[in-house]
Protein backbone atom coordinates (compact mmCIF):
# COMPACT_ATOMS: atom_id res chain seq x y z
CA UNK A 1 0.00 0.00 0.00
CA UNK A 2 2.75 2.38 0.69
CA UNK A 3 4.82 1.30 -2.60
CA UNK A 4 5.80 4.62 -4.36
CA UNK A 5 4.70 6.77 -1.53
CA UNK A 6 6.80 10.14 -0.85
CA UNK A 7 7.68 12.21 2.32
CA UNK A 8 10.04 14.92 2.67
CA UNK A 9 11.48 15.85 6.40
CA UNK A 10 13.04 18.15 7.95
CA UNK A 11 16.79 17.54 9.12
CA UNK A 12 16.28 18.80 12.11
CA UNK A 13 13.42 16.85 12.51
CA UNK A 14 14.81 13.46 11.45
CA UNK A 15 17.40 13.63 13.52
CA UNK A 16 15.12 14.27 16.47
CA UNK A 17 12.67 12.01 15.49
CA UNK A 18 14.15 8.86 14.13
CA UNK A 19 11.54 6.68 15.32
CA UNK A 20 8.92 8.15 13.16
CA UNK A 21 11.22 8.34 9.99
CA UNK A 22 12.19 4.23 10.71
CA UNK A 23 8.15 3.58 10.83
CA UNK A 24 8.00 5.47 7.34
CA UNK A 25 11.08 3.51 5.79
CA UNK A 26 9.47 0.24 6.76
CA UNK A 27 6.44 1.18 5.61
CA UNK A 28 7.91 1.24 2.46
CA UNK A 29 8.05 5.47 1.62
CA UNK A 30 10.64 7.03 -0.08
CA UNK A 31 12.17 9.12 2.43
CA UNK A 32 13.75 12.92 1.66
CA UNK A 33 15.72 14.51 4.21
CA UNK A 34 16.68 17.86 3.85
CA UNK A 35 16.53 21.22 5.87
CA UNK A 36 12.83 22.63 4.93
CA UNK A 37 11.96 26.47 5.06
CA UNK A 38 8.48 25.60 5.92
CA UNK A 39 6.75 22.38 8.80
CA UNK A 40 8.58 19.50 9.66
CA UNK A 41 7.16 17.14 6.57
CA UNK A 42 5.92 17.60 2.95
CA UNK A 43 3.10 15.10 2.16
CA UNK A 44 2.03 16.74 -0.97
CA UNK A 45 1.80 19.86 -3.60
CA UNK A 46 -0.68 21.44 -0.75
CA UNK A 47 0.06 19.76 2.60
CA UNK A 48 2.85 20.71 4.63
CA UNK A 49 2.56 18.98 8.75
CA UNK A 50 4.24 20.54 11.57
CA UNK A 51 4.66 18.47 14.87
CA UNK A 52 4.70 19.58 18.20
CA UNK A 53 4.58 17.88 21.37
CA UNK A 54 2.05 19.92 23.58
CA UNK A 55 5.64 21.07 25.84
CA UNK A 56 6.41 22.74 22.36
CA UNK A 57 3.42 23.99 21.30
CA UNK A 58 3.17 25.94 24.87
CA UNK A 59 6.71 26.82 24.82
CA UNK A 60 6.06 28.46 21.12
CA UNK A 61 2.66 30.22 22.27
CA UNK A 62 5.20 32.11 25.05
CA UNK A 63 7.63 33.07 22.69
CA UNK A 64 5.82 33.98 20.14
CA UNK A 65 6.66 31.38 17.30
CA UNK A 66 4.06 29.83 17.22
CA UNK A 67 1.62 32.40 14.97
CA UNK A 68 5.01 33.47 13.26
CA UNK A 69 5.01 29.68 12.09
CA UNK A 70 1.07 29.55 11.21
CA UNK A 71 1.38 32.60 9.17
CA UNK A 72 3.92 30.91 6.60
CA UNK A 73 2.18 27.69 6.40
CA UNK A 74 -0.76 29.66 5.33
CA UNK A 75 0.63 31.63 3.32
CA UNK A 76 2.90 28.19 1.44
CA UNK A 77 0.15 25.20 1.60
CA UNK A 78 -3.51 25.21 0.71
CA UNK A 79 -3.55 22.47 3.64
CA UNK A 80 -1.51 23.19 6.26
CA UNK A 81 -1.92 20.59 9.26
CA UNK A 82 -0.30 21.07 13.02
CA UNK A 83 0.06 17.75 14.60
CA UNK A 84 -0.15 18.17 18.36
CA UNK A 85 1.43 15.46 20.29
CA UNK A 86 0.87 14.39 23.93
CA UNK A 87 -1.86 14.77 26.48
CA UNK A 88 -2.93 18.57 27.06
CA UNK A 89 -4.77 18.31 30.20
CA UNK A 90 -1.38 17.05 31.34
CA UNK A 91 0.09 19.61 30.11
CA UNK A 92 -1.91 22.06 32.33
CA UNK A 93 -0.90 20.21 35.49
CA UNK A 94 2.47 21.32 35.02
CA UNK A 95 2.23 24.38 33.30
CA UNK A 96 0.85 27.70 34.66
CA UNK A 97 -1.01 28.90 31.39
CA UNK A 98 -4.82 29.22 31.23
CA UNK A 99 -6.95 26.56 29.62
CA UNK A 100 -8.53 29.14 27.94
CA UNK A 101 -5.10 30.73 26.55
CA UNK A 102 -4.40 27.60 25.11
CA UNK A 103 -8.06 26.96 23.73
CA UNK A 104 -7.97 30.48 22.43
CA UNK A 105 -5.14 29.70 20.02
CA UNK A 106 -6.15 26.48 18.77
CA UNK A 107 -9.36 28.73 17.72
CA UNK A 108 -7.54 31.23 16.16
CA UNK A 109 -5.44 28.38 14.65
CA UNK A 110 -8.04 27.01 12.88
CA UNK A 111 -10.33 30.31 12.02
CA UNK A 112 -7.38 32.71 11.36
CA UNK A 113 -4.88 30.49 9.61
CA UNK A 114 -6.84 27.51 8.41
CA UNK A 115 -4.88 24.75 10.06
CA UNK A 116 -6.03 21.76 10.81
CA UNK A 117 -5.30 20.75 13.90
CA UNK A 118 -5.00 16.92 14.72
CA UNK A 119 -4.02 15.23 17.98
CA UNK A 120 -1.80 12.08 18.45
CA UNK A 121 -1.07 10.05 21.51
CA UNK A 122 2.65 10.03 20.71
CA UNK A 123 5.47 9.37 17.92
CA UNK A 124 3.74 6.23 16.88
CA UNK A 125 0.19 8.00 16.43
CA UNK A 126 2.08 10.87 14.41
CA UNK A 127 3.88 8.26 12.50
CA UNK A 128 0.31 6.32 11.20
CA UNK A 129 -1.47 9.63 10.76
CA UNK A 130 1.77 10.96 7.77
CA UNK A 131 1.35 7.98 6.40
CA UNK A 132 -2.75 8.57 6.19
CA UNK A 133 -2.26 12.37 4.89
CA UNK A 134 0.63 10.35 2.20
CA UNK A 135 -1.52 8.08 0.99
CA UNK A 136 -4.96 10.10 0.68
CA UNK A 137 -3.07 13.00 -0.87
CA UNK A 138 -0.55 11.03 -3.63
CA UNK A 139 -2.88 7.77 -4.13
CA UNK A 140 -6.78 9.01 -3.78
CA UNK A 141 -5.75 12.99 -4.86
CA UNK A 142 -3.18 11.91 -7.07
CA UNK A 143 -0.78 15.04 -5.68
CA UNK A 144 3.09 15.30 -6.00
CA UNK A 145 5.11 16.49 -3.30
CA UNK A 146 6.27 19.35 -3.89
CA UNK A 147 8.58 21.91 -1.95
CA UNK A 148 7.70 25.57 -1.41
CA UNK A 149 9.61 28.13 0.43
CA UNK A 150 9.24 31.41 1.86
CA UNK A 151 11.53 33.73 0.96
CA UNK A 152 11.51 36.66 -0.39
CA UNK A 153 14.82 36.91 -2.23
CA UNK A 154 13.98 34.57 -5.02
CA UNK A 155 15.25 36.00 -8.11
CA UNK A 156 12.46 36.95 -10.88
CA UNK A 157 12.52 33.88 -12.76
CA UNK A 158 11.89 31.92 -9.77
CA UNK A 159 9.23 34.22 -8.12
CA UNK A 160 7.09 33.86 -11.59
CA UNK A 161 7.34 29.77 -10.76
CA UNK A 162 6.34 30.42 -7.20
CA UNK A 163 3.10 32.81 -8.48
CA UNK A 164 2.25 30.13 -10.98
CA UNK A 165 2.68 27.15 -8.85
CA UNK A 166 0.14 27.99 -6.05
CA UNK A 167 -2.79 28.12 -8.32
CA UNK A 168 -4.88 24.58 -8.52
CA UNK A 169 -3.14 21.86 -9.14
CA UNK A 170 -0.05 23.37 -10.74
CA UNK A 171 3.24 22.11 -9.01
CA UNK A 172 6.66 23.83 -10.28
CA UNK A 173 6.83 21.09 -13.00
CA UNK A 174 3.82 22.27 -14.89
CA UNK A 175 4.62 26.02 -14.02
CA UNK A 176 7.83 26.05 -15.76
CA UNK A 177 6.55 23.57 -18.77
CA UNK A 178 3.84 26.61 -19.00
CA UNK A 179 6.08 29.83 -18.70
CA UNK A 180 8.19 27.81 -21.30
CA UNK A 181 5.06 27.54 -23.72
CA UNK A 182 3.74 31.49 -22.63
CA UNK A 183 6.92 32.79 -21.87
CA UNK A 184 5.18 35.32 -19.05
CA UNK A 185 3.06 34.87 -16.18
CA UNK A 186 0.64 37.05 -17.36
CA UNK A 187 0.11 35.19 -20.72
CA UNK A 188 -0.50 31.90 -18.76
CA UNK A 189 -3.25 34.02 -16.43
CA UNK A 190 -4.65 35.40 -20.06
CA UNK A 191 -4.63 31.63 -21.78
CA UNK A 192 -6.60 29.55 -18.03
CA UNK A 193 -8.83 32.95 -17.79
CA UNK A 194 -9.59 32.70 -21.81
CA UNK A 195 -10.02 28.68 -21.51
CA UNK A 196 -12.87 26.77 -23.13
CA UNK A 197 -14.00 23.47 -22.12
CA UNK A 198 -16.58 21.96 -24.32
CA UNK A 199 -19.04 19.42 -23.16
CA UNK A 200 -20.33 16.66 -25.27
CA UNK A 201 -23.96 16.47 -25.91
CA UNK A 202 -24.28 13.55 -23.50
CA UNK A 203 -22.60 15.71 -20.71
CA UNK A 204 -19.95 12.70 -20.13
CA UNK A 205 -17.20 13.92 -21.82
CA UNK A 206 -15.22 17.37 -21.60
CA UNK A 207 -12.10 18.77 -24.07
CA UNK A 208 -10.36 21.74 -23.83
CA UNK A 209 -10.01 23.97 -26.78
CA UNK A 210 -7.32 26.37 -27.31
CA UNK A 211 -3.49 27.17 -26.76
CA UNK A 212 -3.21 24.98 -23.40
CA UNK A 213 -4.43 21.87 -24.92
CA UNK A 214 -1.50 21.56 -26.46
CA UNK A 215 0.23 21.99 -22.57
CA UNK A 216 1.21 18.73 -21.49
CA UNK A 217 -0.65 18.19 -17.83
CA UNK A 218 -3.42 20.40 -18.58
CA UNK A 219 -6.91 19.74 -19.20
CA UNK A 220 -10.03 20.37 -18.12
CA UNK A 221 -10.47 19.84 -14.84
CA UNK A 222 -6.85 21.86 -13.89
CA UNK A 223 -8.79 24.40 -16.53
CA UNK A 224 -11.75 24.45 -14.78
CA UNK A 225 -10.60 24.83 -10.72
CA UNK A 226 -8.05 27.84 -12.28
CA UNK A 227 -11.24 29.82 -13.67
CA UNK A 228 -13.16 29.12 -10.18
CA UNK A 229 -9.92 30.64 -8.41
CA UNK A 230 -9.46 33.37 -11.30
CA UNK A 231 -13.42 33.97 -11.80
CA UNK A 232 -14.29 33.86 -8.34
CA UNK A 233 -15.77 36.50 -5.81
CA UNK A 234 -13.20 37.39 -2.93
CA UNK A 235 -16.22 37.98 -0.60
CA UNK A 236 -18.47 35.03 -1.51
CA UNK A 237 -15.61 32.70 -1.36
CA UNK A 238 -14.69 34.33 1.89
CA UNK A 239 -18.22 33.19 2.87
CA UNK A 240 -18.27 30.15 1.78
CA UNK A 241 -15.39 29.60 3.86
CA UNK A 242 -16.66 30.82 7.25
CA UNK A 243 -20.48 28.73 6.19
Amino acid sequence: MSEGLRICVDSNEASGRRDIVNYLRLAGFQVDVQKLDVCDYVVSDRCGVERKSVGDFLGSMRDGRLFSQAGDMARVYEKPVLVLEGSLSRAFSRSRMRPASVYGALASLALDYGLSVIPTVGPDGTAVLLHRLAYREQVKEERRVQLRSVRRDLPPHQQQVFLLSGLPQVGTTLAEELLGVFDSPFRVLEEFASAEVRVSASGKTRRLLGALADVRGVGPVIVGRVQGVLNGSYRELCELGEG
